[in-house]
């Protein structure tokens, strides 16, 4: 049983064969050539035709019998879609479509004033042999949480790699301001507060977004601290440099599901102005948060962006104060604590230990015969050698163990947990590796040892003092007894 195409009003029926249907297309263009040669008043489009243009035939003709060139194409393109349903499928070798004419004359028969489409493209692979027409343009939807991508998987995967980049580095200045967890500090507070008011938002956040997660820093109108990274809006904030505005959360399919929109708080409309650190890394927003639909004009978009500039200047000072308490807390050459600041240290420890009836142990070491390092080799080499053995000292014992330089070649160390027992064995285990430490030295490596005074917590210690001149005497027994040893009190 045969199907035969309806007839137009305006055009011969069209055959089954392939040469009667590329016949009635060439008519079509010749007598448009034609009318244009005659001068006839007919118009012809300057656009691209809409999509139920390119689906009639009869469209190609105007009401005052004009004829429209981009119908004609779009005729032409019909009728060999149509003729090629009847052909075998053609091979990759042979030219598609030899009864059309070529693209230069086309052009001569066309207005001067028009560019019309190209509609015979040379074919990039054997499944566009099947059609003359152009495949369409990738859609981008700019709406959606990320465009569309067309990449090759290589460049996927170099774009990949420099966002993990990215996001390291992010993570790694995050963690130099040393803020995450920290309890809460009135600047940030105070322009949490700002935020709140200037924009008449009932909520405002100092979002900070780490690997898992978003925590607060200030929040205001809103009790919890933090929220997991996935459902945070603040986590698309920071993708950019520029403003993020939510008008309607409900309506924005990135977000309608969030649980923070269908449950508490119940949010609706979102600004947030990421928190870009002078290198350019956005650790965070400052953001502010309605439960109704609204928008943001740009004055005010403005003011935000500067409020959490605001935020950033005081991130940037408090890492700085950070920098500067640490550096009056820290013996400049070997970067242990001072004697100062260790004894403020070991004087929280001992209280949290008496309060707990936990234990505490302090280990006094010495260097030996440390001035006849200096006579003999020098300063340098003596201060070498002091920076050597802090060194043992941090390879040695537990990571987070507080080490103070009280003085010249003298250390503490307080070892939290520890009895008199197990301060012993970590004690033992440094005179071993000091004595396989050394340093560089005019005429071979310069080796040097130590003797270690420990005291443990006792009952009838009022202050970490008892306990300091307990290890000290203990220290003194050492080297008494001969150096490079240990000796308990």
């Amino acid at each position: 049983m045969s199907h035969s195409l309806p007839e137009s009003e305006h055009l011969a029926p069209m055959r089954d064969s392939t040469h009667d249907a590329a016949q009635a297309a060439r008519t079509l263009w010749q007598a448009s050539s034609a009318n244009r040669a005659n001068g006839l008043n007919g118009s012809m489009s300057s656009h691209l035709p809409s999509d139920d243009r390119r689906g009639r035939i009869d469209g190609a003709i105007g009401a005052n019998g004009s004829i429209d060139v981009i119908g004609v194409i779009a005729a032409i393109d019909i009728l060999d879609r149509a003729s090629t349903l009847k052909q075998p499928a053609p091979q990759a070798s042979h030219a598609p479509y030899a009864s059309h004419a070529s693209p230069e004359q086309s052009a001569k028969s066309a207005s001067p004033f028009v560019q019309l489409p190209n509609v015979w493209p040379e074919p990039s692979s054997p499944a566009l042999l099947s059609s003359n027409r152009r495949p369409l343009p990738a859609r981008h939807d700019m709406t959606a949480s990320g465009a569309e991508s067309h990449e090759s998987p290589a460049s996927r995967l170099a774009s990949n790699a420099d966002a993990n980049l990215n996001e390291a580095q992010r993570l790694a200045a995050l963690r130099r301001y040393e803020i995450l967890d920290t309890p809460p500090e009135p600047a940030f507070d105070r322009i949490a507060r700002l935020a709140s008011y200037i924009l008449g938002a009932p909520i405002s956040l100092v979002s900070l977004i780490d690997e898992t997660r978003q925590w607060f820093k200030a929040h205001q109108g809103l009790e919890t601290t933090q929220t997991p990274r996935s459902m945070a809006f603040c986590a698309h904030a920071i993708l950019s440099d520029d403003v993020l505005v939510v008008p309607d959360a409900r309506a924005d399919r990135r977000f309608a599901d969030n649980p923070l929109v269908t449950g508490e708080p119940n949010i609706r409309f979102y600004a947030g102005a990421p928190l870009r650190t002078p290198e350019g890394h956005r650790l965070g927003t400052l953001c502010v948060i309605d439960r109704r639909p609204r928008t943001l004009d740009d004055e005010k978009r403005g003011l935000l962006a500067d409020l959490s500039a605001l935020v950033v200047d005081e991130l940037e000072l408090r890492r700085v104060n950070l920098v500067l308490g640490d550096m009056a807390m820290r013996d400049s050459l070997t970067g242990a604590l001072n004697r100062r600041a260790f004894l403020m240290q070991a004087d929280r420890l001992f209280a949290a230990a008496r309060a707990q009836q936990r234990r505490l142990a302090v280990l006094m070491l010495d260097i030996d015969h440390f001035k006849l390092v200096n006579d003999t080799w020098g300063h340098a080499i003596g201060d070498r050698v002091i920076v050597e053995l802090t060194l043992v000292l941090r390879a040695t014992l537990r990571k987070g163990t507080v080490i103070g330089r009280l003085g010249g070649e003298e250390f503490c160390v307080l070892l939290p947990e520890a009895d008199a027992q197990r301060a012993l064995q970590a004690s033992e285990r440094l005179l071993s590796a000091i004595s396989n430490a050394s340093v560089p030295g005019p005429n071979g490596p310069v080796r040097f040892s130590a003797s270690i005074g420990v005291g443990s917590l006792a009952p009838d210690d009022a202050d970490f003092g008892a306990l300091l001149q307990r290890a000290d005497r203990a220290l003194y027994t050492a080297k008494q007894a001969g150096r490079n040893r240990v000796a308990v009190l």
